[in-house]
């Protein structure tokens, strides 16, 4: 078991916020390796709530920044925007993967530099951040380490196949497209997620990848790629 503090500050060096209960940032620290070796649980609840306050923050974000991009634009540059791309680069940007704490096996394998690992703490500690105070105080915390990448073009302009595929279906067909987890398999913190994506009655298919994120992406690739022949 590795830990790369001896103690936890409430406060991490790069992040402009100091928490009220510092068990939570321990437990968006905390890599689902530990097991039961951890006493405090790890980062996977507290990534699930983190997941829906960044996207909200984001889409707020959005709204007031761009009033007069309509709905399909703001929806591809949301997407752009809390990809796995993103989320490990403000997380390496608050070293946030040096205060992670995961096993040694985790440690040895690259697990502070791993993208997946970095996204998933990010949206850990955003949640955490949510419960120690309010939406307030995560709002301002977002929209200060998003700030750069809002501003800059090539990034919240970026076309993705998720955007792809549904500015598509929505122009075609009047729908969006569906996406369903249709299997997981691996470990915990290894996971290999199999995801159906359907337009109505036009097309459907299947993705895999090691994130819910990256297997959407995938059978959104594959169903556009379907849908062009």
């Amino acid at each position: 078991m590795i830990f790369p503090m001896t103690t936890y500050s409430t406060v991490l060096p790069k992040l402009n916020y100091s928490f009220c209960n510092p068990d939570l940032l321990t437990e968006a620290l905390t890599h689902p390796s530990l097991g039961r070796k951890s006493t405090i649980g790890s980062y996977e609840r507290l990534e699930f709530i983190g997941d829906s306050v960044l996207g909200m923050c984001i889409a707020e974000l959005l709204f007031r920044e761009y009033p007069d991009v309509a709905e399909g634009g703001l929806s591809r540059m949301h997407s752009n925007l809390v990809n796995t791309t993103c989320l490990a680069y403000v997380a390496m940007k608050l070293d946030l993967g040096k205060y992670l704490i995961m096993d040694s096996g985790e440690e040895s394998s690259g697990g502070r530099t791993n993208p997946r690992n970095l996204e998933n703490a990010m949206e850990a500690l955003l949640g955490a951040i949510f419960l120690d105070r309010n939406y307030q105080a995560v709002r301002g915390v977002v929209w200060s380490l998003w700030r750069e990448l809002v501003e800059q073009n090539e990034v919240v302009h970026k076309r993705d196949f998720k955007s792809a595929l549904q500015e598509w279906s929505q122009r075609y067909h009047s729908v969006l497209p569906t996406y369903q987890i249709i299997d997981k398999q691996g470990a915990a913190h290894e996971p290999i997620f199999t995801i159906k994506v359907s337009v109505g009655g036009v097309g459907i298919a299947i993705g895999q990848g090691k994130s819910r994120k990256q297997a959407e992406i995938q059978a959104a690739k594959i169903l556009l790629e379907k849908v062009e022949k």
